[in-house]
């Protein structure tokens, strides 16, 4: 059992499929990324990496704390559960070097921009690869689980084929995803035969995988739909 990072050939992207929160004011846009979480620069100085400080990435999520008007890792040690709303950072792409353009090439550090952290709530459906997943769920035993890259492309495959089966039949599979304490923001995805408790689900998140689905740069990605938030 390994719960790794999901192989996004770079920094996490995010799109909004099916998405009002822009559009009912459900966002927040001034507050501060939390310099105790995140590194304040890009690309990271070895002391922010060796320190633990990590990148704010697009597709993941934030918890917003108002009172000292920072954005903190969900289930985090900065984070208190019930007292900080969270929601997925869907701010747009700086473009670092015109050399090496594209979503997947930025994230977000401390000092420049603030995060646009939308609220979402159930029925809205976005995609992003921000994701992370035990290789136990991989059921084709020929992959070699130890081996990022071909881990998440088996993963995709699978949710991919696991789609076109009957929902009634008992062996089919769904796919859920959760913040947990140690995931940075990601949502990890997990199999179950129902959905997780949403009253134990960090932030009240709650989304099923409802497609194995490609980003516009042609990277492997997942839509959600959000079943609790």
């Amino acid at each position: 059992m390994a719960v790794v990072k999901f192989d996004c050939k770079g920094f996490s992207q995010f799109e909004p499929n099916q998405v009002w929160f822009t559009r009912a004011g459900k966002s927040e846009s001034q507050v501060k990324l939390n310099p105790k979480e995140f590194a304040s620069h890009f690309p990271a100085l070895p002391a922010e990496t060796d320190g633990g400080l990590i990148y704010s990435e697009i597709g993941t999520f934030l918890a917003v704390d108002k009172t000292r008007n920072i954005a903190v890792i969900p289930g985090g040690q900065y984070y208190t559960e019930g007292a900080m709303p969270v929601g997925v950072n869907y701010s747009s792409e700086h473009i670092y070097n015109q050399f090496t353009p594209g979503r997947r090439n930025y994230a977000m550090v401390c000092g420049e921009f603030l995060p646009r952290i939308g609220y979402l709530s159930k029925g809205e459906r976005f995609t992003t690869n921000g994701v992370m997943f035990d290789t136990d769920l991989i059921t084709d035993d020929s992959v070699n689980k130890t081996d990022i890259i071909a881990a998440s492309k088996a993963l995709h495959k699978q949710i991919f084929e696991d789609s076109f089966k009957d929902p009634k039949s008992p062996t089919n599979k769904i796919y859920y995803g959760t913040l947990s304490a140690t995931s940075n923001g990601r949502l990890v995805i997990t199999q179950a035969a129902t959905p997780p408790d949403a009253t134990k689900a960090i932030g009240g998140i709650v989304c099923q995988v409802v497609k194995a689905y490609t980003n516009a740069d042609g990277t492997l990605s997942f839509m959600f739909q959000v079943l609790n938030a």
